[in-house]
C-alpha cells in the first residue's frame, strides 16, 4: 500500500473535519482555513489554485463560530 502524499493527508483530514458538525462551529477550524486561504493566495500554481478552491468550499461550510 502506497502512503498518501502530505496535502492529500492535510486535504482529506480537513473534509473529515468540516464534515463534523462540532468542527464547522469551531473558531479553530476557522482560523486554520483563514490562514490557509491568506497562504495560498499568493501562490499561482495549478495545485494552489486547486487548493484555495477547496479552502472556499469548506469555508461556505462552516456555520457561526460557537466556540474556540
Amino acid at each position: 500500500m502506497q502512503a498518501e502524499a502530505p496535502l492529500e493527508k492535510v486535504k482529506s483530514e480537513l473534509e473529515r473535519g468540516v464534515s463534523l458538525s462540532k468542527c464547522r462551529q469551531c473558531g479553530c477550524m476557522k482560523g486554520a482555513l483563514e490562514e490557509m486561504r491568506a497562504v495560498l493566495s499568493s501562490h499561482r500554481d495549478r495545485e494552489s489554485s486547486a487548493l484555495r478552491r477547496d479552502v472556499s468550499s469548506w469555508m461556505n461550510r462552516l456555520g457561526d463560530t460557537l466556540y474556540t
